[in-house]
């Protein structure tokens, strides 16, 4: 006889640890204001530890360091990422619209929060992996851009004289450049550059179809 244990209940959170993990959102989120309000870089533990109304040793009970803390923040680039592709970049439309969308989203939420998404991003490169390898991000995006142009070159909004997994790297690596340039400028116009980008990235992925047709001075016209 075989068990069942896929209908089994999920652990009920006992009081102590729903308090404590209560207790960790608190100074978790209290952080994240404070990050938001004051950087990164001036704010200390001290200030977190006020500001959730808790002692500093508290803080290290559930955090080892600020550094720590903001590690842990990298994680919701992932999942904002992950949210992006979902209801941004996978929702129908000419590829070129499918894209501008996707970009005009993240520089939207890197407007709100630019000294806090510079660090957790350059938190995500420093701690992501070793010299040489992928930017942790990268493969998240790749594979969503790659089926994206691969359904454009069948619709005949794509060109099809490349593969699509090589117009994604392009497409990726575009955008990526303007997001590594900030990492090593925090004053680099990171916004302004993304959304040149999707332009830029437009007028390459087009076919040749697209360029003939287009009035001079113009833009091709997408169905």
């Amino acid at each position: 006889m075989e068990l069942d244990i896929t209908s089994a209940p999920a652990p009920v959170e006992g009081r102590r640890e729903r308090k404590k993990r209560e207790l960790r959102d608190r100074i978790y989120h209290t952080a994240r204001d404070l990050f938001l309000a004051n950087g990164v870089g001036t704010t200390t533990v001290e200030q977190i530890a006020a500001a959730a109304d808790v002692a500093p040793a508290t803080f290290f009970n559930h955090f080892q360091s600020k550094d720590r803390l903001l590690r842990e923040m990298t994680g919701e680039v992932f999942e904002r990422l992950e949210a992006l592709i979902d209801t941004q970049l996978r929702r129908p439309g000419p590829t070129r619209t499918r894209i501008a969308r996707f970009v005009d989203q993240a520089t939207t939420e890197i407007e709100a929060a630019q000294g806090l998404a510079h660090d957790v991003l350059l938190e995500l490169i420093r701690s992501g992996g070793s010299p040489g390898e992928l930017v942790p991000y990268l493969p998240r995006v790749h594979g969503p851009f790659t089926e994206i142009l691969r359904e454009g070159q069948a619709r005949g909004d794509v060109r099809a004289d490349l593969d699509a997994a090589f117009l994604a790297e392009m497409v990726v690596g575009a955008l990526n450049a303007a997001l590594v340039n900030w990492m090593n400028d925090a004053g680099y116009p990171v916004v302004q550059r993304l959304r040149q980008a999707v332009g830029f990235i437009g007028e390459a992925i087009e076919p040749p179809s697209f360029k003939a047709s287009r009035p001079k001075g113009g833009r091709a016209r997408i169905h």
